[in-house]
């Protein structure tokens, strides 16, 4: 019964995306491309064209599909040396009802 209630409680509205940079430099103007197939896996959408992309600092970033439809990308300004960025891509339609009550499990980690 526990194990129903806390997949009840999993937001299918946001998908974090992890990107780690491991190399010993700084990356600067770093095209992410986050696969489509990925992003349904964990949202309740049937394409991507409408999601709204925010970075750390909560602020919208735009994004492109790719020609083929298989990816999302859009441009990090910078990733510093061993470090992480953290973006997520949201439905829209999401309330505080939503992120109040729902466990953040979805992940999409991309290694630069």
């Amino acid at each position: 019964m526990m194990m129903l209630m806390l997949v009840s409680c999993v937001n299918r509205n946001n998908v974090n995306i992890l990107i780690s940079n491991s190399h010993p430099a700084d990356m600067t103007s770093v095209t992410v491309k986050v696969p489509v197939d990925e992003i349904l896996q964990h949202l309740d959408v049937q394409n991507v064209d409408s999601l709204v992309l925010l970075n750390e600092k909560n602020q919208q970033v735009q994004y492109l599909v790719s020609a083929d439809k298989k990816y999302v990308e859009f441009v990090v300004p910078v990733v510093k040396a061993r470090s992480q960025k953290n973006y997520s891509l949201n439905t829209g339609n999401t309330q505080l009802s939503d992120n109040l009550f729902s466990f953040r499990t979805a992940s999409i980690n991309i290694n630069l």
